[in-house]
């Protein structure tokens, strides 16, 4: 590891481990969260050592220059039956047991200063089964078993619909040294996991990380391409989402109906109201299938009649969480059912309409003052659905003076509490006895 630096008189970088926000996968939304702590650490914590965990193989020590100030390098770790590799969690819970050596993870937990965990955003619950829990928990576990702060970074808290979820959940959150809700409604969820017994001061109400994402302009083909076909336009922007385009979604999720009609059926809806579209994936599976926005697309542009495809636009897959956000920006409206797709537009003060499919969405848009722009894809579809994003739109210039007075407070809270973060992390480094837990 290298040495910290000294940044005006003090010592300026901290040495993290960052769970549960993979920058290499396909899901920008996690990357989103990823890139977004990422940025903030960049800025306020100069030579910082930056230890991302992701599904990857080895140590890769990231080649882009994105970040001139921090050291940043990935780490692969994952639930895996070849238990021998060094990324499989069983190895690095056994290397653990001797102290970190020999295995790259261990080691890192053993020496950081803390682990943020952010769990995807979204992921720490039980409803998407015990492997997934046992996924999320298990950064989570491998911090308080090297005695190491765990910071849970802003995220939702539950549902825990199992007594052992929930017991899992409430035993690290009341073991965790600081830890954020990114909004009201999980905040509620994190008193109860924490108990009567917790630190409130280590309690937070946070908003979600992603407002503090960094817009990036794409290589110039496809940032020309995105501005030559805008250009003059009232563009409206769509994400259709991959996981919820067939049977399998619609029962997994309990959805009203045919979630790729209504889709289609809104990018119509735009086109005879005068607006170019812009489809938007935020999932991206190689080859385009299963649960890639790509595939979502497709079938909505393949069922739109010649004329009508000529005014849509599908933006490359390709495109990192930062330059996707570029992408929004250039909207006059969005919606989508990838809640880091419809922060990407909230954030740049895109008026912006959630077409969800579960409870956590609704929460992020009240933080903005947006509560009523989001639809239940569980409660109402086809028409019903159109006609509410269809009002949404219509009201875009009013939702934009609403979003000029809100979402500059919600970025500034999205760094400040990051900072904080940070600032705490410093202070249970260098004061000994600073990280007890929240109860």
């Amino acid at each position: 590891m290298p040495c910290l630096i000294s940044v005006g008189g003090h010592v300026g970088g901290i040495r993290l481990c960052l769970a549960g926000a993979s920058i290499g996968n396909g899901n920008r939304g996690v990357e989103a969260l990823g890139r977004s702590v990422i940025d903030v650490i960049d800025a306020v914590a100069p030579g910082s050592r930056v230890s991302a965990f992701d599904d990857g193989w080895g140590v890769r020590r990231d080649a882009s220059g994105r970040y001139p100030s921090t050291d940043l390098e990935y780490v692969g770790v994952r639930l895996s039956r070849r238990w021998h590799r060094p990324e499989s969690w069983a190895r690095i819970r056994l290397s653990q047991a001797f102290g970190g050596l020999g295995n790259p993870a261990a080691g890192r937990i053993a020496r950081a200063d803390a682990v943020g965990d952010i769990s995807g955003g979204d992921s720490f619950t039980d409803m998407y089964g015990p492997v997934r829990l046992r996924s999320v928990a298990a950064p989570k576990l491998a911090a308080l078993r090297a005695g190491r702060p765990l910071v849970l970074l802003p995220q939702t808290y539950g549902p825990f619909s199992t007594r052992d979820g929930r017991a899992l959940a409430e035993r690290l959150v009341r073991s965790a040294a600081l830890a954020y809700a990114r909004d009201a409604r999980s905040y509620q969820r994190l008193l109860e996991l924490a108990g009567a017994q917790a630190d409130p001061a280590r309690l937070r109400d946070g908003v979600d990380v992603a407002f503090a994402l960094r817009p990036r302009r794409p290589v110039a083909r496809v940032a020309d391409a995105v501005e030559a076909a805008t250009e003059g336009e009232v563009v409206a922007g769509v994400n259709v989402s991959g996981l919820l385009r067939d049977s399998v979604g619609r029962e997994r999720f309990g959805l009203a109906g045919d979630y790729v009609a209504t889709m289609t059926g809104l990018v119509r809806a735009l086109i005879d109201e005068g607006a170019r579209v812009l489809l938007v994936p935020h999932v991206h599976v190689p080859g385009g299938q299963g649960e890639s926005d790509i595939a979502a697309i497709d079938e909505v542009v393949a069922a739109l009649p010649v004329a009508e495809r000529l005014r849509v636009t599908v933006v490359p897959s390709e495109l990192d969480a930062a330059e996707l956000k570029w992408c929004i920006a250039r909207c006059a409206w969005f919606a989508g059912s990838r809640m880091h797709a419809t922060i990407g537009a909230l954030s740049s003060q895109v008026p912006a309409f959630g077409y969800a499919y579960s409870d956590k969405t609704r929460g992020v848009f009240e933080t903005c003052g947006m509560g009523e722009h989001v639809g239940d894809a569980r409660e109402v579809t086809g028409p019903g659905a159109v006609e509410a994003m269809a009002v949404s739109f219509a009201a875009r210039e009013v939702s934009r003076d609403r979003l000029g007075e809100t979402v500059p407070g919600v970025v500034d809270r999205a760094h400040g509490q990051l900072t904080d973060a940070v600032d705490a992390i410093r202070r249970w480094r260098d004061e000994a006895g600073g990280n007890e837990a929240i109860a």
